[in-house]
Formats: structure tokens, sequence, C-alpha cells
């Protein structure tokens, strides 16, 4: 009897053994995905809010160089190279990315589609932004048209578009920051070749209202050009006039798009816990 005990107990402890392994064996697999999603994040944001696209470029092709990276994520960082190429002028090099992306990744269509658009339409490239007045999209989703730096899967998480609440009678989007977001920032945005604005001044406007959580949240219209070589022309980020207010705010950036612009890009930003909602964007060219 005891014998046979001795024995359930040695086949117990080794299963019990086996469980352990294998819990360790599924952490050390999920344990590198989570990672490099965060290290994604993070590049996108080093690309996006802090204007570094030579130190973003490299963080993206570390993570596709990585044979463990999930599928998707590789697919976005291959997307964001050929986006930072593109915006430093090194044109056929973004060309070969974007044919990589739609070649590699053809089954990914929150990657691929984006990627063979921009191919289609290489030698026409818009000539501005699209779908400001929320038109287009569905609600709960992200709009069309816009981006959100952020993995396909949490897009929809930072903006939405809402057709209820919205100061128009059209459409409206909702900013968020998720709970991983960096620095608590949640981004919507859009950005487009800035040939067709080069030495014109520009003046974005939109109207926005916060609903915030704490006293510090507030959220921010900004603008940027980029320049050949990675360097940033015309910034304003209204970081000395933040909205807080939970009316409906009338924001307005305007400035001179310099010589050798390459791209324009503008967005909204909520920083904090707060929410912010975006309406009646408009972009045009002052006349003289």
């Amino acid at each position: 009897m005891a014998e046979i005990l001795r024995k359930r107990d040695t086949r117990g402890t080794a299963i019990r053994r086996w469980l352990v392994t294998l819990g360790l064996v599924i952490g050390a697999a999920a344990q590198p995905r989570a990672d490099l999603e965060t290290q994604l994040e993070a590049a996108i944001h080093r690309e996006v809010v802090l204007g570094d696209l030579p130190g973003a470029m490299e963080q993206y092709r570390a993570i596709v160089s990585q044979p463990s990276a999930p599928k998707i994520v590789a697919a976005r960082a291959l997307f964001q190279i050929a986006q930072c190429l593109e915006k430093t002028g090194r044109r056929k090099e973004a060309r070969a990315a974007y044919g990589r992306v739609a070649t590699e990744y053809g089954d990914m269509a929150e990657v691929a589609a984006p990627a063979r658009s921009r191919i289609a339409g290489w030698e026409e490239s818009l000539a501005g932004p699209q779908n400001l007045n929320f038109e287009q999209g569905v609600a709960g989703k992200a709009p069309p048209f816009w981006f959100v730096p952020a993995l396909p899967k949490d897009a929809d998480g930072v903006a939405q578009l809402q057709r209820i609440g919205c100061k128009s009678r059209i459409g409206c989007a909702v900013v968020l920051a998720p709970d991983k977001a960096p620095n608590q920032s949640g981004t919507l945005m859009q950005s487009f070749p800035a040939a067709a604005y080069r030495g014109k001044a520009i003046r974005l406007r939109a109207s926005l209202r916060l609903d915030s959580a704490n006293a510090e949240d507030h959220a921010q219209m900004w603008l940027y050009v980029d320049r050949p070589n990675a360097r940033r022309g015309f910034v304003d980020d209204m970081s000395d006039r933040p909205v807080r207010s939970p009316e409906w705010t009338r924001s307005e950036i305007s400035g001179l798009v310099d010589a050798d612009a390459t791209f324009i890009n503008f967005g909204v930003t909520t920083i904090g816990r707060g929410r912010v909602w975006v309406d009646e964007v408009s972009f045009e060219v002052i006349p003289k």
C-alpha cells in the first residue's frame, strides 16, 4: 500500500513539475511579444511626438529583424519605416518598403491596404487632407484617412468616430489616452505630401472640447512641417494655449510652409486621462 502511495505521489510531483515548466514556456513565449509591442509603441511615439525620424527608424528596423516578432508588429514596423523614408525624401527606398509590406504582409489588410494605396498614388500623391468633417466612417471606429499612432488592434480604443454629441450635424471624433499609452497621451492625425503648399501660408482650425478626469488633463492641436534629411520646419503645438474647457473652443494654427517642405503633419493630442472631442476641422491656404 505504501509503495502504491509513493508511486502516486511521485507521479503527482512529476505532473506538477510539468505544469510549472509549461507555464514558464508559455510565459517566455508571451513575453517577447509584449516587449516588441511596447517597443513599437515607443518607436511610434518617438517618430510622431518627438519628431526623431532617424532614431525611430532604428527602433523599427530592430523590431523587423526579430525572428520572434508577431506578424502584425513586424508589418506595422516596416510600414512605419516606409513612412519615415518618404518623409525624409528617400522616395525610392520608401516605395520599395511599401512594396515589401504589400507583398510580404498581403494578408494583413490593416497594413497592406494603406501600403498599396501609397504605391497606387505614388506619382500623384494626395493633394491634401481628407475626411476633415468626419462624414466617412463607422461610429465607434477610428475615422478613415486619419491616422492613430498605435497598433492596429488598439486604434479604435484611442480614437472613435461619433455621430452623437458633436457640434456639427455631420460627425466628430473623440480621442483618449489608453492605459498603456506613452506619457498618458492619445493622438489622432493626418500626414500628406507638402509639394502643393510649399512657400504658402496655411491655416488649420478645429473646434475642441475636453472631458477632463483631473486638473492636469488638457488637449493640444498641433501642426509641423517635415523637411529633407529629417529636419523640422514650421512647428506650432499650442503648448502656450492648451484646451481645458468642457465647452466647444475654436482653435487655430497658421504659418508659412517651408520652401523645401516634404510633408505636412497635423492632429490633436489629449494629455492625461481626459478625452478630447474634435469637430469642424478645416485646412486652407491663406490668400495673399
